[in-house]
């Protein structure tokens, strides 16, 4: 009683409180030597961030393509590939450019640039992975980016089994709570 704690709203989404209710199972506490700012990133953009990357499991030096890499679950994809020692093309807007590439991401300007053709340039190949986290139009484009239908992981657009892609699997529990904490305490996680 009276640890800081962060987790999962009993809604299944995010929140940032002073006091609320949270499952047991979906909470943990916040280290002593962790912001309470940080904390409150992790449960969303952190553990989405590492629930997708586990799941594509791609091996160092993999290239992977981050559609949407500007908001909050985007940049903790790319930064924890970039970690990961992945090859990261990401897509957004030109407002996210210098963030995204001062993180390492390869950018693409999906307003002013043909999206296929620029992140092509950068893997001529295919990716190894595509995480998406735009949805509709935009992840049908992108997941023709990917070598195999199977290596499109979308957050958002459970369509993507239509595409042969896979939706998130998610892992709300204390152990990946946990995790991420240990990610941002390392740097590899940062709002």
């Amino acid at each position: 009683m009276g640890d800081a704690v962060f987790g999962v709203a009993l809604t299944g989404g995010g929140t940032c409180a002073e006091t609320t209710v949270l499952p047991a199972r979906n909470t943990a506490r916040v280290p002593a030597s962790l912001s309470g700012a940080v904390a409150a990133t992790l449960p969303v953009a952190g553990t989405t961030a590492v629930d997708v990357l586990d799941q594509l499991d791609l091996p160092p030096g993999a290239a992977a393509l981050v559609n949407g890499v500007g908001g909050g679950v985007g940049l903790a994809v790319a930064r924890l590939a970039v970690v990961r020692d992945l090859r990261v093309v990401g897509t957004g807007s030109a407002a996210e450019r210098e963030h995204a590439e001062s993180i390492g991401v390869r950018f693409v300007d999906y307003a002013a640039e043909d999206v296929a053709a620029s992140a092509g340039e950068f893997v001529p190949g295919g990716f190894d992975g595509v995480v998406d986290l735009v949805g509709g139009s935009s992840l049908r484009l992108v997941a023709s980016l990917a070598r195999e239908p199977g290596d499109v992981v979308a957050v958002g657009d459970a369509s993507v089994a239509d595409l042969g892609g896979r939706f998130i699997q998610r892992r709300l529990d204390r152990e990946n709570l946990r995790h991420a904490a240990e990610l941002a305490l390392d740097g590899a996680l940062a709002p």
